[in-house]
């Protein structure tokens, strides 16, 4: 079986190159798929944070295995030119075989992002930003698993109990405010919770995540986006509790993650 190679003669990276190896996944191998599932895109030392192997080097072999041999995860083709793909760790997604593997073994995880699997209709951000809302994100689902009687609650387990209309709209994440008078949606980049153990009591926060690359703090019109039309609209969302009635939540913070540099 022919391997595919680079220009300098090492097996390709983004080209699958099997060669016969049989694979039996393991529990960890099926972790490793739902967390892709939950997030699109990982790169292997997220992966690592997540999976603390005992050997890196063997976790990294095990991660090209899943890609060469099962087809079950993709290696975007899309980081080669932003990245020095040998320098940076490798990124990883779940293929549509994959997706099918997870669903042959039952149910699928909760996605903690809606354009982790979406339909083509959906919004999906551009990479790089896209990169930043999942790498805050995973922070913040570390932190409540490392911290005693915390969880984090992801976007699905909140939709699931939204209202119908929601459930059903094209963009449930999408929720109508009133703006200077102007009939407008505010679409965060992110939707997440925080269950908190309060003395035997459950206790849940709610938070609207957006991260800021390129927009910039503020402009002339108001009709543009900026950080201050964002705080502004989020602000009259808070004081309408229109999130009561469109995501079914008690309560929302907003998490104003700003560029580097801002």
């Amino acid at each position: 079986m022919a391997v595919a190679k680079d220009s300098l003669g090492r097996r390709s990276r983004f080209e699958r190159s099997p060669r016969g190896k049989r694979l039996s996944l393991t529990p960890r191998d099926q972790e490793i798929l739902r967390w892709l599932y939950r997030y699109r895109y990982l790169r292997q030392d997220h992966l690592m944070r997540i999976f603390k192997p005992k050997s890196e080097k063997r976790f990294v072999e095990r991660l090209g295995d899943l890609f060469h041999e099962t087809g079950y995860l993709n290696r975007p083709q899309l980081q080669a030119p932003l990245f020095d793909a040998r320098a940076t760790p490798m990124l990883y997604e779940i293929t549509t075989k994959g997706v099918g593997y997870l669903e042959a073994l039952g149910e699928l995880p909760l996605r903690a992002v809606t354009f982790s699997r979406r339909s083509r209709e959906s919004y999906s951000p551009q990479f790089l930003h896209t990169m930043m809302i999942i790498e805050e994100l995973l922070e913040i689902e570390l932190s409540a698993l490392a911290t005693e009687g915390q969880r984090f609650v992801p976007v699905d387990e909140i939709l699931a109990r939204a209202p119908e209309a929601t459930q059903s709209a094209k963009n449930p994440l999408a929720v109508p405010v009133i703006l200077d008078g102007r009939s407008t949606h505010i679409i965060p980049d992110a939707l997440y919770g925080v269950e908190y153990d309060r003395d035997g009591q459950k206790g849940y926060r709610f938070y609207a995540m957006e991260c800021e690359r390129t927009s910039p703090a503020s402009r002339s019109d108001s009709s543009l986006s900026s950080t201050v039309q964002k705080k502004r609209a989020y602000k009259v969302l808070r004081d309408s509790q229109g999130f009561r009635g469109h995501w079914g939540i008690p309560n929302l913070e907003l998490n104003l993650i700003p560029r580097k540099g801002q």
